[in-house]
């Protein structure tokens, strides 16, 4: 959620460009239930817009402290990577006392205390004091309310990723990353829910591997590298797998991939523990833009965009997007899809984004005027007084001060 750059100093806006498709995508998908989320990436493959956006998380730490960590300020570095995990910690909690004091209003408002358990909330009324003690440290997280924890555990580890990419180089980091990734599956390593059993929705030891990729590839490209350069038979092969992904989705073949025997970590879908299928399926979808055709429309991407205003915003964007989503779930709550309904929610809701995100490129733009120094015109600027007309000014008041000032006026006309 930092901004980012190319090694040569521009800002790639294909990077916004993408944070901010997958911006979109989130807020339709946490809408259950309308037509639109038929639409989303996840329908056409096996991972979603999660993933995109840790891994462009990761590809945009590079630049917002894998510059400068690699350049010597390690302690500096690491302290502004916490700093902004407790940033993102008073969000989520902002969001979280946002949807506990909604939906508890909505189930007064319609009678109706199911739209509690909808979300997790049950537990706020069933037993309080445990799950305030569970949604402050994080253990509790409620539905749609989930990614953000996650994106601070990150943040924590980021220091450690970045020592580890001095230590060993960043494909030895990655492959620590890698090894991390295997051991959580393997001994089902999480952090802890509370008052719940089981362990967080977004597992940040297996996430943290998408991370990591991402903060690889933007560090490759600091230093005017391609993490994995371009490869016709690849790209073949990237294609192929997008292919059979999405047709595996849309035939439903669910269950085909248990006949191979193979652990679920290797053949399933599991989210938690991002299994390989949806790695895979990650992958291959980012080598395949960041390799397209320079006549692709992918390639020329302008700041203008409105996707890419989004993402250049993203943490705002993401907070508005979750309050606006949680909303609507309670303006839909009980209720069929009805196409036209869910579309003029849907795009009130983008639209409002969008709003903002346009609203804060101006902001900045007019901070940035306001802090460099404007020139004072002509006829604002102090007139130069003269040796005579002052030395008649500091004159005593009596006639001979009147006679210099006098004298001083003739002297000027």
């Amino acid at each position: 959620m930092q901004s980012s750059s190319t090694h040569t100093g521009k800002r790639d806006h294909r990077v916004d460009f993408f944070r901010g498709v997958a911006l979109a995508m989130i807020f339709i998908n946490h809408i259950p239930g309308n037509f639109w989320e038929n639409m989303t990436s996840r329908n056409f493959g096996f991972s979603d817009s999660a993933e995109l956006f840790v891994f462009l998380a990761g590809y945009a730490s590079a630049f917002a402290y894998g510059r400068p960590f690699l350049g010597g300020h390690r302690l500096v570095v690491s302290l502004k990577a916490w700093r902004r995990a407790g940033t993102l910690y008073l969000v989520h909690t902002a969001l979280t006392l946002f949807a506990v004091g909604f939906f508890a209003w909505a189930a007064l408002i319609f009678g109706d205390g199911g739209i509690l358990a909808a979300n997790d909330l049950a537990p706020i009324v069933t037993d309080p004091l445990n799950t305030l003690v569970g949604l402050a440290t994080l253990g509790h997280q409620l539905r749609f309310v989930n990614i953000l924890p996650m994106y601070v555990a990150l943040l924590v580890m980021l220091p450690a990723l970045l020592a580890l990419t001095i230590a060993v180089g960043r494909n030895g980091m990655v492959l620590g990353a890698f090894l991390l990734w295997a051991f959580a599956a393997l001994f089902w390593l999480n952090l802890p829910n509370h008052p719940y059993s089981g362990g967080w929705f977004f597992n940040p030891f297996a996430w943290q591997l998408i991370f990591a990729i991402g903060l690889n590839c933007g560090l490759a490209r600091l230093s005017g590298e391609q993490a994995v350069p371009y490869s016709r038979p690849l790209y073949i092969a990237a294609l192929a797998y997008l292919a059979g992904s999405f047709l595996f989705i849309e035939f439903e073949m669910w269950g085909f991939e248990r006949d191979f025997g193979l652990p679920v970590m290797l053949s399933g879908f599991d989210k938690t523990y991002v299994s390989l299928p949806r790695l895979l399926h990650l992958l291959a979808l980012v080598y395949v833009f960041a390799h397209a055709p320079r006549e692709s429309v992918f390639s020329r991407i302008s700041a203008d965009n409105p996707f890419t205003r989004l993402g250049r915003h993203s943490l705002p964007v993401f907070a508005t997007g979750t309050a606006l989503a949680l909303v609507v779930q309670v303006v839909k709550f009980g209720e069929p899809p009805q196409h036209l309904r869910d579309t003029l929610l849907i795009a009130a809701g983008l639209g409002l984004q969008f709003g903002l995100a346009h609203f804060l490129d101006w902001w900045r733009t007019a901070g940035q005027a306001i802090r460099k120094p404007a020139p004072i015109p002509a006829a604002a600027q102090p007139r130069p007084v003269r040796a005579a007309e002052a030395m008649a000014e500091r004159a005593p008041p009596d006639g001979a001060g009147q006679a210099g000032m006098l004298t001083a006026r003739a002297f000027k006309g």
